[in-house]
């Protein structure tokens, strides 16, 4: 199972016509959750532009794989699972300095 590490960190994206705010819940080596109450659809491509904790700029895109819209309840925050599309070297170096 992949390690997801908790964060809150504030981030924009890009879906289709979207443009959103949210927050980045958890982290794993393979994608995001995002917080946020502009759900993309399942399935579209994402850009989410956020920054880490050096103040560099990551930029990284994916695939909304699942959303909270999909998957109703109340213990969840309101959002959506993206997974990358590839591997970014800003991503993984990222995800290194949560660790």
């Amino acid at each position: 199972m992949t390690k997801r590490i908790r964060t809150a960190i504030q981030t924009e994206f890009e879906a289709g016509a979207l443009h959103g705010r949210g927050k980045i819940r958890n982290v794993a080596e393979g994608g995001v959750f995002v917080g946020t109450d502009q759900v993309p659809d399942q399935g579209e491509l994402v850009v989410l532009s956020f920054r880490d904790a050096k103040g560099r700029d990551v930029d990284v895109s994916g695939l909304v794989w699942w959303t909270t819209a999909e998957t109703p309840g109340p213990h969840r925050a309101q959002g959506f699972g993206m997974r990358l599309l590839e591997e970014s070297e800003a991503y993984s170096r990222f995800v290194d300095s949560l660790l």
